[in-house]
């Protein structure tokens, strides 16, 4: 029955394919044609239509390769820290080493994209390769990245303006150079791929079925990778980052075949088809919008291709959480005071020990008022967005079941920075009550668009993870845009980006703090149903849950923390995705326990962060969540690294 299905859907796929084949083809035809200078033909037009085709069939091959090994939907090339690390290394050649960048910056690119790869496979490396500890080792090492590199474009955004416009991502070309390069790099690579695919196909059934079949899954997991991870790396270094081609791709190839698990093949020529419509679109409405770069302008049009996607295509049912770390027992009482005690000391010291004029010094009774006006409301925000954040990552987790779910994959932080970056443009000056107020609005825009999607999805979990993703990059392709665009908005947009909390009043601090802590009680109402629901849909059905109500009622209530948190202090990744694994460290696996450590640990770390953030380099001050990143990050990869020899 299964081959008759299959082969009932290919004349279907074939037809799907044409018509995505069809205008862009038209488009690239209609561009050659408009040409009437042989030179701009051959050293401009025509490589720009080979960029795109090769490009988007290596991102779309490797997004395969990923989303199949990982068995997870929101598994992209550039899971693995490859962007961050070729972004990172490009702006500090920059910076410090100017003769690295003339001498090509290609290579500059590649060489950061490989450590950062060599640097994951480090930290994972195990009998088995433990896909789960390999994916957080990756976003760990790229908000690492991420994070040192907004720092260095915070500190340098006039000398820096130009590598903005490269991480947006363009195919203009001058030449055949770097399409015959990614052409020779395809050719030598898809043989490899191809021979890998029925042990890839063993994967999906899990690491222990696999190895008991006799898949020696170390060896192929590591083979995969290292090939879909180059070729991103390849097109990164080349053209910058182009945003979700190699998420999106698989993803319609899945749903143009029928396939749970569309082939390598489908995968590349869906992403070669939608990389060149994306850039043939972009040339044509370059004369109305101007030259947009197609990494943002793909973004774009991925976004919009999800959500449709996200809706209308059948998706296998998820498997059970699996918790990336285990222990001999729960964590109990003990180890929450023990959090506890932790931030009450480092609020305490983070309130009355300070730098000033002076040096070091330690607030008096003549002090308060110092301590009240100017040090007091950002330690509030700092930590009350920590707890935010923290709460609503373990929640999405939790209920969506997936590894990768954060608070801004829904959608809502990228929603209150597309607010605030359109009111750069209409007002001329923006206040902190301004800025709260249309933070304010564009998040619950964003949430309410979020909660009606959700609601004709039935809140599914990967259906729900869908739709965030492509909410969010459509809106976060606006602000890449806006960011490219540099001038003082785009500076003042980066600083918000960035997470700064000077400026913070104490009414909109402890609104923040009030929020988290409501929010957490909350999520230890649901513990039980959340508890039930990490067992799969179906069994928790078969408890008499309402799988539904709760999953919608958790993701309201991850969406109202989010748009507290984010309103306070500006979007931070790093918090909601990483806090919930760290929990799970320390040995907190239920829900109650695991929230309230989750909350505990976030507000600990954006005090800690917001104290040095205003001492360490006085009398300048730096972004708290820049430096929970950059501080954090390579404690958490020692974590996952101590227990992957475990």
């Amino acid at each position: 029955m299964s081959i008759a299905l299959a082969g009932r859907g290919h004349p279907r796929g074939f037809l799907l394919i044409c018509l995505l084949a069809l205008p862009a083809l038209a488009l690239a035809v209609l561009a050659i044609v408009q040409v009437k200078e042989p030179a701009i033909l051959f050293y401009a037009t025509l490589p720009r239509i080979a960029a795109a085709l090769v490009s988007g069939c290596l991102l779309g091959l490797a997004g395969g390769v990923f989303q199949r090994t990982f068995d997870n939907p929101l598994a992209e090339p550039s899971l693995l820290g490859i962007s961050g690390g070729a972004s990172l290394l490009l702006a500090a050649s920059l910076v410090f080493a100017p003769a690295f960048w003339s001498n090509g910056y290609q290579i500059v690119a590649l060489a950061g994209a490989m450590i950062a790869l060599a640097t994951a496979f480090a930290v994972a490396w195990g009998p088995h390769l433990s896909s789960q500890t390999l994916v957080l080792a990756g976003v760990m090492i790229n908000l690492f990245c991420n994070a040192a590199y907004a720092g260095l474009v915070l500190f340098n955004h006039d000398f820096l303006s130009n590598l903005l416009t490269w991480q947006a991502g363009s195919l203009q070309q001058s030449g055949w150079g770097p399409s015959l390069r990614l052409a020779l790099l395809a050719a030598f690579s898809l043989g490899p791929l191809l021979l890998l695919e029925r042990p890839l196909r063993l994967l999906s059934l899990g690491d222990g079925a696999a190895a008991s079949l006799g898949l020696p899954v170390r060896t192929v997991k590591l083979m995969l990778l290292l090939i879909a991870s180059l070729l991103a790396a390849f097109v990164t270094a080349e053209f910058g980052q182009i945003g979700l081609v190699g998420l999106a791709a698989p993803a319609l190839a899945r749903a143009i075949w029928r396939k749970p698990h569309a082939g390598l093949i489908c995968s590349a020529v869906t992403g070669a088809l939608l990389l060149l419509l994306t850039d043939q679109v972009m040339r044509v409405l370059s004369s109305v919008l101007g030259d947009l770069p197609v990494g943002a302008a793909a973004g774009l049009l991925a976004g919009p291709l999800l959500v449709v996607l996200a809706r209308r295509t059948p998706i296998n049912a998820p498997r059970p959480l699996m918790l990336a770390f285990a222990t001999r027992s729960e964590a109990g009482g003990k180890r929450l005071m023990i959090l506890v005690l932790l931030l009450s000391a480092a609020f305490a010291i983070a309130a009355i020990v300070g730098r000033g004029p002076q040096g070091w010094s330690l607030a008096g009774p003549d002090d308060l008022a110092l301590v009240w006006l100017w040090r007091l409301p950002p330690l509030l925000a700092a930590s009350g967005a920590g707890l935010c954040l923290a709460v609503a990552g373990f929640i999405l987790q939790r209920l969506l079941r997936n590894p990768l779910a954060s608070p801004d994959l829904l959608g809502i932080s990228h929603g209150a920075g597309l607010a605030l970056a359109i009111a750069f443009v209409i007002l001329p000056t923006l206040g902190v009550a301004t800025k709260l107020a249309v933070t304010s609005t564009g998040a619950i825009a964003a949430l309410l668009v979020v909660t009606l999607l959700g609601l004709r999805a039935r809140f599914e979990p990967t259906r729900m993870l869908l739709l965030g993703v492509g909410l969010a990059s459509m809106a976060n392709a606006m602000l890449v845009i806006a960011l490219a665009g540099g001038g003082q908005r785009g500076a003042a947009l980066l600083g918000w980006f960035a997470g700064m909390t000077a400026g913070v009043d104490l009414a909109t601090s402890v609104a923040a703090c009030l929020m988290g802590c409501a929010g957490l009680v909350g999520c230890l109402l649901l513990h039980r149903p959340m508890d039930l629901i990490t067992l799969g849909d179906a069994a928790s059905t078969g408890f008499g849950l309402r799988v539904a109500v709760v999953r919608a009622t958790g993701i309201a209530l991850a969406a109202i923390l989010t748009a507290a948190g984010t309103m306070v202090v500006g979007p931070i990744s790093f918090i909601g995705l990483m806090v919930p694994h760290a929990a799970a460290i320390l040995g907190f696996r239920r829900t109650a326990g695991a929230s309230l450590a989750s909350g505990l640990i976030g507000a600990l770390l954006m005090t800690l962060a917001e104290w040095l953030s205003r001492n360490l380099v006085w009398p300048w001050a730096l972004s708290p969540s820049l430096l929970a990143a950059l501080v954090a990050g390579p404690s958490f990869l020692w974590q996952l690294r101590r227990q992957q020899r475990q």
